[in-house]
């Protein structure tokens, strides 16, 4: 059995990477012609990072 634990009191940086990782993905999708709402189970991990498909392929792989 594997666990992940992550435990944050009050962490600013960390809040605002992700906020800035979710814009980063909101705008990824537009230029794609998604439209609607989508929780962040909805938003694919790729859509996240700050790298281009290919170099997450390249690093990952």
């Amino acid at each position: 059995v594997i666990e992940y634990s992550l435990k944050l009191d009050s962490n600013p940086a960390f809040t605002s990477s992700v906020l800035v990782a979710y814009a980063r993905a909101v705008y990824r999708m537009n230029k794609e012609g998604q439209t609607g709402c989508k929780t962040v189970f909805d938003v694919a991990p790729a859509y996240l990072s700050p790298l281009s498909g290919d170099e997450i392929r390249a690093h990952l792989l």
